[in-house]
């Protein structure tokens, strides 16, 4: 796949465009989520999203699943730390007891 393709599919330039704009409130309320009482549905709910479309591969049995590697570096003069979180990723080890809720669509 092209660099040019891929730019567009995971909406690089309009990311970058987010990137250089001030924080939001809503941004600084979850960099800040350990001074908040809000729920994660609440802090996420106001942050810009994007999509990376990894493309459609047909689901036929016997195929192999399909490995992505992404590769994210900062060039940029300014020191930063990356993390991908997803739906079942915690911060905190949750004990055998804990309901850790139901998964959204999202």
């Amino acid at each position: 796949m092209s660099i040019a393709n891929l730019w567009e599919r995971f909406q690089l330039t309009a990311m970058n465009k987010e990137l250089l704009k001030p924080l939001t409130n809503s941004e600084f309320t979850y960099n800040n989520s350990d001074k908040s009482n809000q729920s994660t549905e609440e802090l996420t709910a106001n942050l810009k999203k994007f999509s990376w479309d990894f493309g459609k591969i047909p689901t036929k049995k016997g195929k192999d699943a399909r490995r992505i590697t992404v590769t994210v570096k900062n060039i940029g003069g300014v020191e930063a730390t990356w993390r991908f979180k997803f739906p079942n990723d915690s911060e905190i080890e949750m004990e055998p007891w804990v309901d850790a809720g139901t998964p959204t669509q999202e």
